[in-house]
């Protein structure tokens, strides 16, 4: 159970180090006037933003379903302040309520798929 909560959090710690380099380098693209460059890396953060507890989940192989509940459960946690973040980016730096709430539910919805997936999977093992 320790290995498990372990890697869990060296899990959420590259993911978020990932989002953080992803971040950098689309400063550093729209600085350049790299537009080519920091629409992949945009839309590389959005995918991540989105699906953060996935994310979690494959980039620290976590196996077991109470743990990878608990990953989707974090990155889920994760995600709604991030989307908030990535609705006032896609809205040109401005507070865009209706994006906001789409970008929420887009986050919450993704979550929620991947918990079905991994009950699924659980499911399949026990049957």
């Amino acid at each position: 159970m320790e290995d498990e909560g372990r890697g869990l959090f060296q899990a959420t710690c590259i993911t978020a180090t990932v989002y953080v380099v992803l971040f950098l380098a689309h400063i550093v693209a729209a600085a350049k006037d790299m537009d080519l460059a920091f629409r992949t890396v945009a839309a590389l953060i959005t995918v991540l933003t989105f699906s953060v507890g996935t994310c979690i989940r494959f980039i620290g192989r976590i196996k077991g379903t109470n743990a990878q509940l608990r990953a989707n459960t974090i990155g889920l946690c994760f995600a709604l302040p991030l989307a908030i973040g990535l609705a006032w980016a896609y809205a040109e730096q401005s507070f865009d309520i209706i994006r906001t709430v789409l970008f929420l539910a887009t986050a919450i919805v993704v979550h929620f798929i991947d918990r079905k997936v991994i009950g699924r999977d659980k499911a399949s093992k026990m049957g």
